[in-house]
């Protein structure tokens, strides 16, 4: 389902093309495929506790500067990889994106008694939210026609996790929280935790965030290059 409002672009229900064969790459879950029984099973307890919702909105960069992006409102993006990639577009698309907190929820209700079970559940909601993830970058990509990176606020030393407010600032923190369930707190962590905020845009290289981060995590894509 989708709502416009004004320049804001809400989904909600979003339809997830998930897959057994998909989840096995996502973090460990391949390794221990075959010691693992009914993962058709897993996967369709994972379709119905997820809520896959996002919001986009497209910004004018108005001014690229060594610190980072200027957009509207007088909003500095301060991250001096944002500069570098995205030093010749005019336009980025700010982002929020989550699978709800149902799952989370089961996750960790079955944590102590079936360590497994709820280990294997967040994997998947972590493959579930990936999808997400792509989803909406292809709709962005139809959309605008832009070969897509993504930057999302704390992957990086570049751009810092605090910069996260200033993406709930570009749709204000209580229209995302109304909108989507997603609300930031004061430590700047997002709640759902499988959520995810930050920019797509059309940089001058083929950038991943994936290549600047050392830690070992289960969101990753890419290997580090030193």
């Amino acid at each position: 389902m989708l709502f416009e409002l004004s320049h804001l672009i809400v989904i909600d229900k979003v339809s997830l093309d998930l897959s057994v064969d998909e989840s096995l790459k996502i973090g460990q879950l391949g390794r221990i495929a075959d010691k693992v029984d009914n993962m058709d099973k897993r996967l369709e307890e994972c379709k119905k506790l997820i809520k896959p919702t996002a919001l986009y909105t497209y910004t004018k960069i108005e001014q690229v500067s060594k610190e980072g992006l200027l957009i509207d409102n007088n909003r500095l993006l301060k991250s001096t990889k944002l500069a570098e990639q995205l030093s010749c577009s005019t336009e980025i698309a700010p982002y929020i994106i989550t699978i709800g907190p149902d799952l989370e929820k089961r996750v960790t209700s079955i944590a102590t008694d079936k360590i497994l079970d709820s280990w294997i559940l967040d994997n998947l909601g972590t493959y579930a939210l990936r999808t997400l993830g792509k989803h909406i970058e292809e709709r962005i990509r139809n959309e605008k026609g832009w070969k897509i990176s993504r930057f999302n606020p704390g992957s990086t030393p570049t751009w810092n996790l605090e910069e996260q407010e200033k993406i709930f600032g570009i749709f204000s923190k209580e229209t995302v929280q109304e909108k989507i369930g997603v609300r930031l707190t004061d430590t700047f962590m997002m709640i759902p935790k499988k959520s995810v905020s930050g920019v797509m845009g059309q940089a001058i290289s083929d950038y991943h965030n994936c290549i600047e981060c050392r830690l070992a995590c289960e969101y990753r894509q890419m290997p580090y290059k030193e």
